[in-house]
């Protein structure tokens, strides 16, 4: 299966294009998710699609199933349907993740990064507006909290600080590491 996963309310728009098996379930999935935005897993999280929630029985979040008992390719996707995924309530980054087509065995591992757009919204920065309020910051050599976002960035003396970067390469070398 062929899924865009989008951060909603960034702008420009934070993607990642994916292959993934059909027999995928949700729970793998949502490391999939983690993996391409470089996150820690370190919060909860929660699946929507079409008024039924997904989740970990783990959770403080009370989901209407259990996310291990779900495949991708069991869901009842429409031509419209949407997977909405939110990952850590407080900042509350939701990604969207859309079916964009089926393969018939496309010959390679899986997953699979194969395209996406921007660096991945730092984990715990205030969700998609304290993240463009970060990157706001960077671009202003006058900015009162420069010194603590560049740290906190683990940026180097002089250097640069590019949103716009996508490590494709990145993202498929954790895909290896945790097959």
């Amino acid at each position: 299966m062929q899924l865009k996963l989008k951060v909603r309310d960034t702008s420009p728009p934070i993607w990642r294009r994916v292959l993934v098996p059909s027999s995928m379930r949700l729970d793998q999935l949502h490391q999939v998710i983690q993996y391409s935005f470089g996150w820690y897993d370190a919060h909860p999280h929660q699946f929507e699609l079409d008024g039924v929630s997904y989740g970990a029985t783990d959770s403080e979040n009370l989901s209407d199933l259990e996310e291990s008992t779900v495949c991708l390719g069991h869901l009842p996707w429409s031509r419209r349907a949407i997977l909405d995924y939110v990952y850590d309530f407080g900042d509350y980054w939701e990604v969207r993740i859309e079916l964009e087509q089926v393969l018939f065995d496309d010959g390679g591992d899986l997953p699979r990064c194969i395209g996406g757009r921007r660096m991945a919204p730092r984990e715990d920065s205030g969700g998609p507006l304290g993240w463009a309020m970060v990157i706001e910051a960077l671009k202003d050599p006058n900015h009162p909290d420069l010194a603590e976002y560049r740290e906190w960035l683990l940026l180097r003396e002089g250097e640069q600080f590019d949103a716009a970067l996508f490590d494709k390469q990145q993202i498929n070398e954790m895909f290896d590491y945790a097959r």
